[in-house]
């Protein structure tokens, strides 16, 4: 009995150390696996990440271009305004002005009846 426990130790520690050999090795072939594809997967990252850096440089050059555009638009809405601000100040001159021709006209009427009427009646007495 000694011999047949002393043989199942001997096969014990023997399996064990071949189930530990093996693990060893598919332990080493795998941390080698596992760095490779994280490796794959970094390098892979990058790339993503460069395409999101290259589509956020371009999308600010756009926003750039556009803010430019705006501020154009932006200038030419303020010389707009002061030019309608001109000719609305130009209207309300040309507005007084004419009223102003209006009363003169007016009193020019006037005048002209006044003078009608003292003529109608110049005219009636001489003849």
């Amino acid at each position: 009995m000694e011999i047949d426990i002393v043989v199942a130790v001997s096969l014990v520690l023997g399996s064990a150390s071949l189930f530990g050999l093996i693990v060893g090795i598919f332990s080493v072939y795998n941390g080698r696996a596992t760095r490779r594809l994280i490796a794959e997967e970094e390098k892979r990252t990058q790339e993503i990440l460069d395409g999101i850096n290259d589509t956020q440089n371009r999308s600010i050059e756009i926003l750039n271009r556009v803010s430019k555009t705006l501020d154009g638009v932006k200038e030419t809405s303020d010389r707009s305004i002061e030019m309608l601000n001109k000719v609305r100040e130009t209207s309300d001159r040309s507005i007084e002005m004419l009223n102003k021709v209006r009363e003169t006209s007016d009193r020019s009427i006037e005048t002209l009846n006044r003078n009608t009427e003292i003529l109608d009646k110049i005219a009636s007495r001489i003849f």
